[in-house]
């Protein structure tokens, strides 16, 4: 995905929380536990695959000449631009954290109103 891509999807995850906040979906436990569960394992995957990227923290070092310098910065650079490997996976892992975030309210504010409803409904027929 391009960089571009990778910002568009970020922004509708944000919505999705967003409309989850304002109560602009609700879903059930039973439907949000297990996309949360899947969620949580690619954030996981996600956090490992970062973890491995520790080469791309400095530039590598390809001698003590220009030449060896610059590729070296840009080497460097290139990993850690905005359309880098790097770069998509801090993208992609706020994009499945916002999800998961978005379902667990959701999926909270469901049960509070199924709680509302039968607390309306409780004592009518005494």
């Amino acid at each position: 995905m391009s960089a571009e891509t990778m910002k568009n999807v970020s922004r509708s995850a944000d919505e999705l929380v967003a409309s989850a906040k304002s109560g602009g979906f609700r879903v059930t436990k039973e439907a949000a536990d297990p996309i949360i569960e899947t969620l949580e394992e690619f954030i996981t995957k996600v956090g490992v695959l970062k973890a491995q990227m520790v080469s791309f923290d400095h530039a590598p070092p390809l001698g003590d000449h220009d030449y060896g310098k610059r590729v070296a910065r840009h080497m460097w650079e290139a990993a850690n631009d905005e359309r880098s490997a790097r770069a998509a996976l801090e993208s992609l892992d706020k994009i499945l954290t916002q999800s998961r975030d978005a379902l667990r309210i959701a999926s909270k504010q469901y049960q509070e109103q199924e709680e509302s409803a039968l607390g309306s409904f409780r004592g009518l027929g005494d």
